[in-house]
């Protein structure tokens, strides 16, 4: 796996999803053929009783998605390889309209592979995601995942591993068949070092994000980011961790950014107990904007993010809050994986509003000086049957608190998704 967590081409990828198949694990051909064949299929039903707090929204209720891909790896030469995926993202019901949910029939991959796998350049279109997933993720959660334009390399010097990077945000157009184009004014670039350390791994990251006319607090205009980073992460004596702060700078139009945010998690497992029980606590906090209009945004931006961020409810994103979220984990079975978490979720400037995991503003400040936003309850169950098949269920319950019920529509929301998942 490299640092970036992006996996060369022929290697197994993280997550629920495995875009290529390794020897030994299924797949049209063997990993010694010169093409290998693999694919997903997702059906999932999900119910949400309110859409941002408020349940007049007439995208609330039930709605069908279904995701499905295919995906061709080929090893042209000994030190050339490429991949080619296709793509296709349905919903009836909810936002039939939406970018991250539709995206009838396209190209989801399509790149080379030049060099050996300890140091390659990959150019194309192509998905990537950088450590945790709390800045730069493909965005698993949505029907449609988030993939780029543009280069990039990788290079391993012995313990130490570098990524370096610089694409366009691909634009989805739901309607239609192989009609995505560029997202001009959407680029990301940057530099990640990571090497062990600390009985796991350290990486340092700079990522450079231009946005053409932002919409904020200051107003809008050009966009132009820089968020330098550091992660820890790993596992000791049945502790586990991962922690990472980041800093940004840059500029709004003719206006400053100055933001932060440090994010925790820290848990335990009990690999020789009955159920395996898991307990882990998670307490992050990210700046927010101290005076609109004074030409400085303290806002932090979360860049591109998991849209289920914080659950897959995936109502509030991690800009201007503090939140606590401990989670507890058990396996009664190998196969069978039981989760339950309270995310309790606060803004930290009265000067601020609150915001979605895409970063778009969802209740101004106002007048209110109450902090407290939201309160969530949810649960989880997954259980594979066998290779290649998951199912899941998840339900949430959010109930709104004092800054919520001062700002606007207050509902309490109910969300409950069911997934069955094949993946060959």
């Amino acid at each position: 796996m490299l640092a970036c967590g992006v996996p060369a081409a022929g290697q197994p990828t993280d997550g629920a999803a495995s875009p290529v198949t390794p020897a030994g694990q299924g797949g049209a051909e063997s990993a010694a053929a010169p093409i290998r064949l693999s694919g997903q299929l997702r059906e999932r039903i999900s119910w949400l009783s309110a859409i941002a707090f408020d349940r007049s929204d007439p995208t609330a209720g039930l709605f069908w998605t279904q995701r499905a891909t295919l995906t061709a790896d080929a090893d042209i030469a000994p030190k050339l390889r490429a991949r080619a995926s296709l793509v296709s993202a349905l919903i009836a019901g909810g936002d039939e309209t939406s970018p991250a949910e539709r995206n009838v029939l396209d190209v989801q991959e399509a790149f080379l592979e030049i060099g050996p796998e300890a140091a390659f350049l990959r150019l194309g279109r192509q998905e990537i995601r950088l450590g945790s997933q709390r800045l730069v993720a493909v965005r698993e959660g949505t029907t449609v995942r988030r993939t780029w334009d543009g280069v990039r390399g990788h290079a391993a010097l012995g313990k130490l591993a570098l990524d370096a990077f610089a694409l366009r945000l691909v634009a989805v157009r739901p309607a239609g068949v192989f009609n995505d184009g560029r997202n001009e004014g959407r680029d990301l670039a940057g530099v990640q070092a990571g090497f062990p350390a600390l009985s796991g791994t350290l990486e340092a990251y700079w990522l450079a994000t231009s946005i053409d006319a932002r919409r904020t607090l200051e107003g809008t205009a050009d966009e132009r980011r820089h968020s330098f980073g550091l992660r820890a992460a790993g596992a000791r004596g049945g502790w586990f961790w991962d922690w990472e702060a980041v800093y940004q700078m840059g500029r709004l139009g003719t206006g400053t950014i100055r933001a932060w945010t440090l994010a925790s998690k820290t848990g335990h497992r009990w690999e020789q107990a009955a159920w395996r029980p898991e307990v882990m606590f998670s307490a992050n906090i990210a700046s927010g904007d101290s005076a609109r209009g004074d030409g400085r945004l303290g806002t932090f931006n979360a860049l591109y993010p998991n849209a289920s961020y914080f659950s897959e409810d995936a109502v509030l994103g991690p800009s201007n809050f503090f939140n606590f979220h401990p989670y507890v984990t058990v396996h009664p079975r190998e196969d069978l994986t039981l989760g339950l978490d309270l995310n309790l979720f606060w803004r930290l400037s009265r000067q601020d509003g609150v915001y979605s995991p895409q970063g778009a503003l969802i209740r101004a400040p106002d007048e209110t000086r109450a902090r407290f936003v939201d309160a969530a309850l949810s649960g989880v169950a997954e259980w594979t049957p066998r290779p290649g098949l998951l199912l899941s269920l998840v339900a949430t319950h959010s109930r709104p608190q004092g800054f919520i019920r001062a700002t606007g529509p207050s509902d309490p929301s109910d969300f409950v998704e069911a997934t069955v998942q094949v993946t060959f």
